[in-house]
Order: structure tokens, then C-alpha cells, then sequence
């Protein structure tokens, strides 16, 4: 990998962006978590073909989720936020944890970031574990970094619990 030369500054804001994601999400600010995302952003999240082979294709295999719009987004959001969906209801409390920021790509307008993340989940008085790593592509649209396309691998993609948007 090929050093990125930055400033501090800018690297600061590219982190906040996957650390406001994180908070938003744990403290159920969904009209925050959704500002981050650009309008045609992309939220991927990688399914296992085998026990070390991910499926490579969003449009061709199976995805754990797959949403190509930020309307998409919206409607995934107001389905686990309306009660409308029985298995989100309550809804779990999160802590969002993420690490291992690296930066991979740098230009004036946009960034890819990798990272690690574990996700804590309480409900029914049971915690549940989620950990994974991401790839974001975040692009700068007036002044503010925003999230164009996260690809995600969950490790324990096998989990007790229904899995939505606030567990990743």
C-alpha cells in the first residue's frame, strides 16, 4: 500500500465520519446516521460463499444486504423505526466500536477508508457480538465528507438475532 500524504486536519475528518456513523447509530439519531450517506450511495454487505470465499457480485450471488440508493436506505430505516417490523420491535441497544482506520486513497474529493468494527447488541436481555471490517469510499460534497459506497464483511455472519442496518 502507498503512503497518502495528508494533514492532520484532514485525516480528523475523514475518521469523524466513521465515528459519527458509529454514535449515531448506537444513540438512535437516524436522521444524523442518514446524512452521512450520499444520494447515490451503495451499502453492501458481503455474503459467505464458503468458509473463507465472499461473494464478489451484488448483482449475480446472494448478499446479506444490498442497497444501491439512499432511498433505499430510507425505507430499510423507517421499516426497523416505524414498529412496523415486528422483529425490530424493541429496537436493541448498540455500542458501536471501530478501529484500524487506514487510509488507502486519497484525492481532493475523495477517500477510501478501511476499518474494523465489533458491535455490541442488547435485547430480550441478551448481548449479542457482530464484528467485521469495511471499506468506505467517502466523497467530499460541499465542504463535508460523505459516505459513497460501504462494502462490509461481517466475520460471525451466522448470528442469534435478527440482523439489520444498526448492528453493522
Amino acid at each position: 500500500m502507498k503512503a497518502v500524504p495528508m494533514d492532520f486536519d484532514t485525516w480528523n475528518s475523514l475518521c469523524s465520519v466513521l465515528y459519527e456513523e458509529a454514535a449515531s447509530l448506537d444513540e438512535q439519531r437516524w436522521d444524523d446516521w442518514l446524512s452521512l450517506y450520499t444520494d447515490d450511495c451503495v451499502y453492501w454487505v458481503q455474503a459467505w460463499n464458503g468458509e473463507h470465499e465472499l461473494a464478489n457480485n451484488p448483482e449475480n450471488e446472494v448478499s446479506l444486504m444490498y442497497m444501491d440508493n439512499k432511498t433505499m436506505l430510507e425505507d430499510r430505516m423507517w421499516r426497523f423505526t416505524s414498529g412496523a417490523s415486528p422483529a425490530s420491535t424493541p429496537l436493541p441497544r448498540t455500542n458501536h466500536l471501530v478501529g484500524n482506520i487506514s487510509l488507502v486513497e486519497l484525492s481532493t474529493d475523495k477517500a477510501v477508508l478501511k476499518s474494523h468494527w465489533q458491535v455490541a447488541s442488547y435485547r430480550f436481555r441478551e448481548l449479542t457480538q457482530i464484528a467485521g471490517r469495511s471499506c468506505y469510499t467517502l466523497r467530499l460534497e460541499n465542504g463535508q465528507w460523505k459516505i459513497a459506497h460501504r462494502q462490509t464483511v461481517i466475520v460471525n455472519d451466522q448470528v442469534q438475532t435478527t440482523l439489520d442496518l444498526y448492528h453493522i
